[in-house]
């Protein structure tokens, strides 16, 4: 395979790169919060080494902050076009991980050039809050830049943590979080004496500055309880912190937080642990047979409310009925697409092309036929702009309908045995949880 020369800058890459990106960043996505921006190098062969959870996502939500070029794994000479190089496994073939070894040395070609390189560490993706092993090949393409420099390129690796609100839904938050530098020069010594301690030593360096980052549950067997405590207990952190807002940038450091605590319990209180994991487990087992979310049992709403929100939603059908209508087809046909799709943390990366595609050929269909029915230029324009923001009303308007669905469902159940014991769950996970972080 031909990978010309990937290190250049390329003027048709950087066109077209414009509009996904400005689809990822202000529809797809409802806000990106970004933190650590100061520790990325101003200049200099800078390795960024971000964890991998949600496919094609995870490299687009990087072009959005910085122009990058990238080293994964992901199609072959499309993403080549894109500056994103494919990784080999054995999975590949025998033969396959042959080219390998012309992909390192495109890798190093970059870094030479003194230009941003992206390798994902994790060498492949999965939507979990959990930091995989790491696999060489980021720290072997660090020390071959150098070797083939004679040591004075002064590579750094930049570890970065990417979390999602939601792997799978439109309109959710995303935050980048960009860690402190390491320095390659400060294993090169070892590296010389001893090339494969010296991997071993910046491999453990880059995941123990990567596990910051992110949200790093680690405990295999309960990681539904960590889940579980992340969703009831972060509200309380933020809540009892009067500085913080209740965004998703405070609910990351917030869940952080939970995770850690749930980890010092375990080490420190193995009955305590038992028994809140237990009671973790009949809590979320209780909110799955009710159907049911947590945010639903920690709130009280009064008849007053429900029926406000109800209202809302009846005056605003007219707006959400205009925005389904106009915006169905293009919206709903890459969900046909993902049922073919056998790795759910492909989903969104197929979705996210498609609309790409479909919506602006749909629109540009809309605007052909309205020029044959009107001859008013306002009524075009205003047309033809209603239209996708009302396909955003839209998908609000139904999220909107679900929470006050479970509104109603909880006013009219709240007396009953089942939904009483959530409470009562709740209350006891909080207590325990309150009584070991002080």
């Amino acid at each position: 395979m031909k990978f010309g020369k990937v290190e250049e800058q390329s003027l048709g890459y950087s066109l077209i790169k414009a509009f996904p990106i400005a689809v990822h960043n202000y529809i797809f996505y409802r806000k990106i919060y970004t933190s650590g921006l100061e520790n990325i190098p101003e200049e200099g062969a800078v390795i960024f080494a971000p964890n991998h959870q949600n496919a094609l996502m995870d490299a687009l939500i990087l072009i959005s902050v910085k122009n990058w070029h990238f080293a994964g794994q992901f199609l072959r000479r499309f993403l080549f076009f894109c500056k994103i190089l494919p990784i080999f496994r054995i999975r590949d073939g025998k033969e396959s991980l042959k080219q390998n070894n012309v992909i390192f040395q495109k890798a190093v070609d970059v870094l030479k050039k003194r230009r941003y390189l992206v390798i994902y560490p994790e060498a492949s993706h999965k939507g979990i809050h959990r930091l995989r092993p790491l696999k060489k090949g980021i720290t072997r393409i660090a020390f071959m830049a150098e070797e083939a420099t004679n040591y004075t390129l002064g590579v750094k690796i930049v570890p970065v943590g990417i979390n999602y609100q939601d792997y799978y839904d439109f309109r959710t938050d995303a935050m980048i979080n960009f860690g402190k530098p390491i320095n390659v020069e400060d294993y090169s010594a070892l590296y010389k004496e001893n090339p494969q301690k010296a991997n071993h030593e910046l491999v453990e360096a880059v995941k123990k500055e990567l596990s910051t980052l992110i949200i790093d549950i680690q405990d295999t067997e309960n990681y539904d309880c960590f889940e579980t405590a992340r969703e009831i207990l972060s509200p309380y952190i933020i809540r009892k912190n009067g500085k913080l807002i209740n965004n998703f940038k405070n609910q990351i450091l917030a869940g952080k937080e939970v995770v850690k605590i749930m980890d010092e319990i375990k080490q420190d209180d193995t009955e305590a642990f038992n028994e809140l994991t237990s009671l973790l487990k009949q809590y979320r087992d209780g909110l799955e047979k009710l159907n049911l979310k947590d945010w639903i049992i920690r709130k009280k709403y009064k008849i007053w409310g429900i029926l406000f929100r109800s209202l809302i939603l009846i005056v605003t059908f007219p707006i959400n009925l205009f925005g389904f209508v106009n915006n169905f087809i293009p919206y709903h046909l890459p969900f046909l697409v993902t049922m073919v799709v056998k790795d759910r943390n492909f989903h969104t990366s197929v979705r996210f092309v498609l609309y790409l595609i479909l919506f602006p050929i749909f629109y540009v269909l809309i605007f052909y036929y309205l020029c044959k029915f009107t001859d008013s230029w306002f009524l075009r324009i205003l047309y033809i702009i209603s239209v996708p923001l009302t396909g955003i009303f839209s998908h609000r308007y139904y999220a909107y309908v679900k929470k006050v669905a479970a509104m109603w469902k909880m006013f009219l159940n709240k007396q009953k045995t089942a939904y009483l014991r959530l409470k009562v769950l709740r209350d006891k996970i909080l207590d325990i949880f309150i009584k070991k972080k002080r």
